[in-house]
């Protein structure tokens, strides 16, 4: 071998150790060489994510929904809650119009069954609107224009025709149209108003045939696992006391069928005298006892589970459970504090997107003016909360109002704003002492004497 194809070899090998270290590198993530950690003998990187496909499973869904407490209240909390207090419409007639048509169970119920199943949509039959397969224009809407608001849930509703391709469109990537089951009329998508359970990349909508996620398919695992371990629990209470006879000779006793027999219907009479009578009847050689399983530790991991439910939903255990919370000092406040922001949040991006085009709808069959609203407390305050709320707010007034930072009448405003006090209950604004008047004093060696 020549040094020619020493070089030849030398580069070779090189080449191949830098090959080798690149392709080592390109595996990113933590190793140890002593432990196996992150190595080809660690057990853990073989853990892949699959698809289950289970959104595609609606009887399951449905299932889940009607069998399982848990699925259920994790389909219902949230919508009943986004839509108990529901709003504060501006004028008389706009509370009508709302109340009339029920919005707030319209929306409880959409959103519920979008939970459920992935998506849900309402049905806008209207009158002198044009046909269903057209684009819905409410510019033509009239008095008495609405036929009824119907919720569809995704079992019932169909993508129908071509899918929207234009970028700039509302609607990029979804249907134009829908069918209902059992009809072949086909539906403008422009007279559905969606509402969607897990949002998903546009990708993985056309793959989910058009639906998002139900909110039940990443829990499934966990609320399965919360079952098994009470059904365990329970065969453990079952099985708690267990009686343990010792009897002489009793190997020499099976040892036949006849003994067999005979030890059978030995206990089957001692249980039947112990049930009826409430008595154990022994002979002298033989030993009684009673053995005990502990159940320490089995409530603490069935509600570790519950809370660790909750928390993945986002709904605190106070709510979710309806207990008091756990820990040192614990109160639940800031739990309900987050809480509230995220129903918060759904009013604002998922509801008040959906209320403008009903809204316009409701007030063109009406005849009335457009109104406005506000969103209603959620978790109103309770009547020792608002007391205690109300002392705090006089207190730092009055002491406001005495180191004259503000006045009775900006305090009186304040207070009425607050709610604190009507103006009839407050009165007139109590005056105080001119500008600049003395202060009346007394001389300090005692009462003043009458002249004679």
């Amino acid at each position: 071998m020549n040094e020619e194809e020493n070089l030849t070899l030398d580069t070779l090998a090189e080449k191949l150790v830098v090959e080798a270290a690149t392709s080592i590198k390109a595996a990113d993530g933590l190793e140890n060489i002593v432990s196996g950690l992150g190595g080809s003998g660690d057990k853990t990187t073989y853990n892949q994510w699959k698809r289950s496909n289970g959104n595609q499973d609606q009887e399951g869904l449905i299932t889940r929904f009607r069998e399982d407490w848990i699925a259920q209240k994790i389909c219902t909390i949230v919508p009943l809650d986004t839509t108990r207090a529901w709003r504060e419409l501006d004028t008389e007639d706009a509370q009508q119009a709302d109340a009339h048509f029920n919005m707030a169970g319209l929306f409880n119920e959409a959103y519920k069954w979008a939970r459920v199943y992935g998506t849900s949509a309402i049905l806008l039959d209207l009158k002198g609107s044009g046909k269903m397969d057209t684009p819905l224009d409410l510019k033509r809407l009239k008095v008495n224009c609405i036929n009824s608001f119907q919720v569809i849930d995704r079992t019932r509703l169909l993508g129908s025709g071509v899918i929207n391709q234009d970028p700039l469109s509302s609607s990029y990537g979804q249907p134009e149209h829908y069918m209902i089951a059992g009809s072949t009329a086909k539906i403008h998508h422009s007279r559905l108003i969606r509402f969607e359970g897990t949002r998903l990349p546009m990708y993985e909508n056309w793959h989910n045939q058009w639906y998002s996620d139900s909110v039940l398919l990443p829990m499934n695992n966990l609320i399965d696992n919360f079952h098994t371990a009470v059904q365990a629990a329970a065969h453990l209470v079952v099985e708690a006391n267990t009686d343990v006879i010792t009897i002489n000779g009793l190997q020499n006793m099976l040892s036949n069928p006849q003994g067999e027999m005979a030890v059978l219907k030995r206990f089957r009479l001692m249980k039947q005298m112990k049930s009826i009578y409430n008595v154990i009847l022994l002979d002298s050689n033989e030993e009684y006892a009673t053995k005990k399983i502990a159940l320490n530790g089995v409530k603490d991991i069935i509600w570790e589970y519950l809370e660790v439910i909750a928390a993945a939903v986002g709904i605190p255990a106070t709510r979710f459970l309806s207990a008091s919370p756990s820990g040192m000092n614990a109160t639940g406040e800031s739990d309900l504090v987050n809480y509230i922001d995220l129903l918060a949040a759904i009013q604002k991006m998922e509801y008040e997107p959906k209320l403008k085009i009903l809204d316009a709808i409701v007030q063109a069959h009406f005849g009335i003016q457009p109104w406005t609203y506000t969103w209603r407390c959620i978790f109103p305050e309770s009547a020792a909360q608002k007391e205690a709320k109300d002392k705090d707010t006089i207190a730092s007034l009055v002491a406001l109002v005495t180191a004259g930072i503000l006045s009775a009448e900006a305090a009186q405003k304040i207070l009425f704003t607050k709610n604190v006090y009507s103006k009839e209950d407050m009165g007139e604004v109590p005056k105080g002492p001119p500008p600049g008047a003395a202060k009346i004093s007394r001389p300090s060696d005692g009462p003043d004497k009458k002249e004679k």
